[in-house]
C-alpha cells in the first residue's frame, strides 16, 4: 500500500476508534471517560510512533472537531488533552527519547490535565474546587464529630482539606501517566515498534539532597500545622510542600521494602505488595524513616550487594 494512503488509513482508523469510544461514552452519561481516561491517549501513541509529531496534529485536530460532534463539553476536555499526552508520548518514542523523560513528561503531564479539570472545567460544569472543598469538610466534620475528637483551634482545617485536595489531584494525575506508559509500551511491543527496555528499579539512586529536601519539608509540614504562619499563601505552600516530601520518603520507603522482600525472596513478590500495603496504613512513619535512610545512605548499596548484585548506578 502506498505510504501516504497508509497514512489517511491509520489516521481514519484512530478518529474511528475514538468516535466509538465517545459515542459508547455519550449513552453512558461519561462513565467510559471518567473511568477509562487513560486509553484516550492509545490512538495517539499508535499513530505518533508510527509517523511522528508533524503528520499527527491533522489527527488530532479531527479527533478535537469529532467530540465537539459527539460528545459531552467535559469529554471535550478529556480527549484534547489525552491525545496531546498520547502524541507527545509516542513522538518522543519514535525520535528515541530516554524511558525516563518519557515517564516524567507523561505524569507532568498528568498532574496539569487534572489540576486544570479541578479548577477550570469542574469551575465552568459545577463540580469545582469549592464544591470539593465543601463536601470533603462536611465528611471530615462528620468524622470528627463520630470519633468524639476536637480539632485544635489553631489548624485551619479549611486550608487543610485544600492542601489534600491538590495533593491528591496530583497522585492521581501521576498515577495516570504511569498507567498510560505502561499501556503504551505494552500497545508498542505488541505492534513490534523499537522500544527502550526498562531498567532495574534497584539502579535508580535518587539525589541524596533530596532525601534530606523531603525531611526537611515533612518537619516544616508538622511546624505549620502546630504554629500556622500568618500568611495564608505561605501556609498553603508550607503545608502542600511539607505533603510532598511525606509522601517522596513514604514512597521510597515502599520501594525499599518492596527490594529487601524481592531480592532475598524472589517468589515473595506478593507478600512484599501485602507487606507495604500494611505498612502504609499501619506504620507510615516507619516507611518515611526507611525511605530516607534509603536515600541519604548507602543502605540501599548493601541492600543489593547483600543479595550480590552489582546494578549499575543510574542517576
Amino acid at each position: 500500500m502506498n505510504h501516504s494512503v497508509r497514512k489517511l488509513t491509520d489516521g481514519a482508523m484512530m478518529i474511528a476508534i475514538v468516535g466509538v469510544f465517545l459515542l459508547i461514552d455519550r449513552q453512558l452519561g461519561g462513565a467510559l471517560s471518567s473511568m477509562l481516561m487513560f486509553l484516550l491517549p492509545l490512538p495517539m501513541v499508535f499513530y505518533s510512533a508510527k509517523y511522528g509529531m508533524k503528520d499527527s496534529w491533522v489527527v488530532l485536530i479531527a479527533m478535537v472537531l469529532l467530540s465537539f460532534i459527539v460528545s459531552t463539553p467535559a469529554s471535550i476536555f478529556y480527549v484534547a488533552s489525552e491525545s496531546l499526552v498520547g502524541m507527545l508520548y509516542g513522538s518522543g518514542t519514535k525520535a528515541h527519547m530516554p524511558m525516563r523523560r518519557l515517564v516524567l513528561l507523561t505524569m507532568l503531564a498528568g498532574i496539569f490535565i487534572n489540576i486544570i479539570d479541578l479548577v477550570v472545567i469542574g469551575a465552568m460544569l459545577g463540580y469545582g474546587l469549592a464544591e470539593n472543598v465543601k463536601d470533603l469538610m462536611t465528611m471530615v466534620d462528620q468524622f470528627f464529630a463520630t470519633a468524639n475528637v476536637a480539632v485544635p483551634a489553631t489548624v485551619d482545617m479549611t486550608s487543610f482539606v485544600t492542601n489534600i485536595i491538590f495533593i491528591g489531584t496530583a497522585l492521581t494525575g501521576v498515577l495516570q501517566g504511569l498507567v498510560t506508559h505502561l499501556l503504551s509500551r505494552l500497545l508498542l511491543k505488541r505492534l513490534r515498534f523499537p522500544v527502550e527496555m526498562p531498567k532495574p528499579l534497584g539502579s535508580y539512586y535518587p539525589p541524596k539532597w533530596s532525601g534530606y529536601l523531603g525531611l526537611a519539608g515533612f518537619m516544616l509540614y508538622y511546624y505549620t500545622l502546630v504554629r500556622p504562619l500568618s500568611s495564608a499563601l505561605l501556609q498553603n505552600f508550607s503545608q502542600a510542600f511539607g505533603m510532598c516530601g511525606y509522601l517522596y520518603l513514604v514512597v521510597y520507603g515502599c520501594i525499599a521494602v518492596v527490594l529487601q522482600v524481592s531480592l532475598f525472596h524472589p517468589k515473595a513478590k506478593v507478600l512484599a505488595g501485602i507487606l507495604t500495603f500494611f505498612l502504609i496504613f499501619s506504620f507510615p512513619m516507619f516507611l518515611l524513616i526507611l525511605g530516607f535512610l534509603y536515600i541519604t545512605t548507602d543502605f540501599h548499596k548493601r541492600m543489593l550487594e547483600g543479595a550480590g548484585i552489582n546494578a549499575e548506578k543510574d542517576e
